[in-house]
């Protein structure tokens, strides 16, 4: 995810994603609270009237950011999956890319931004892109005899819960505020593989 925007002008048709890598920008600075749009259109050099041409608020504006972190988080994720056939990689991908991305980490699992119900919503299905590496993986382990062959929904959320758990603690919690990263992926590894043991066929 770009993390700066040209202050000289955009390509035409290009603006949208101007004030997306805006937005990541000033997300990172000031927190999804403090961001607003009128300071997203002028980081990307452009009135705030040109803005509302391609997000009608803050809350259309943090859904794009967050669907393009979905995005990202889904090549990333792949990316680990082709390293490992197992789960480990996956874990530690999960969480370099909350380190590295901790403003969109922190609202893109924030419901409100997703859209009313009945209406198509790709927040949504940005979010079941990147949930279907881990799926796939799982369906791959079950094959292999690795896990048991019980409900793969199920056991792909006690292993998302446990990776998006660690995430979360290492990122939000005290105790955790000076870890480094090595051995905050150590513990990525070592709760995935704890869990793993409970699920072996």
């Amino acid at each position: 995810m770009s993390t700066s925007t040209s202050r000289t002008g955009y390509h035409h048709g290009d603006l949208r994603n101007a004030l997306l890598a805006a937005g990541s920008e000033v997300a990172r600075e000031v927190g999804s609270e403090e961001l607003s749009l009128r300071e997203v259109a002028r980081r990307a050099g452009v009135s705030h009237t040109a803005a509302y041409n391609h997000f009608a608020d803050k809350k259309d504006l943090l859904r794009g950011l967050a669907i393009v972190a979905f995005e990202q988080l889904a090549v990333e994720l792949r990316e680990a999956a082709e390293r490992d056939d197992g789960l480990e990689e996956l874990a530690v991908a999960y969480l370099r890319f909350a380190m590295a991305h901790p403003a969109e980490f922190g609202f893109m699992f924030q419901r409100s931004l997703c859209m009313p119900d009945g209406v198509p919503d790709p927040l949504e299905e940005a979010s079941r892109g990147s949930q279907a590496v881990l799926a796939e993986r799982v369906i791959q382990l079950q094959a292999t005899g690795v896990l048991r062959a019980e409900n793969p929904e199920i056991i792909g959320l006690a292993l998302w819960s446990q990776i998006h758990g660690i995430t979360t603690i290492v990122l939000d919690t005290p105790v955790f505020k000076s870890i480094p990263a090595e051995q905050a992926e150590g513990l990525a590894r070592a709760c995935v593989d704890t869990i793993v043991v409970g699920l072996r066929a």
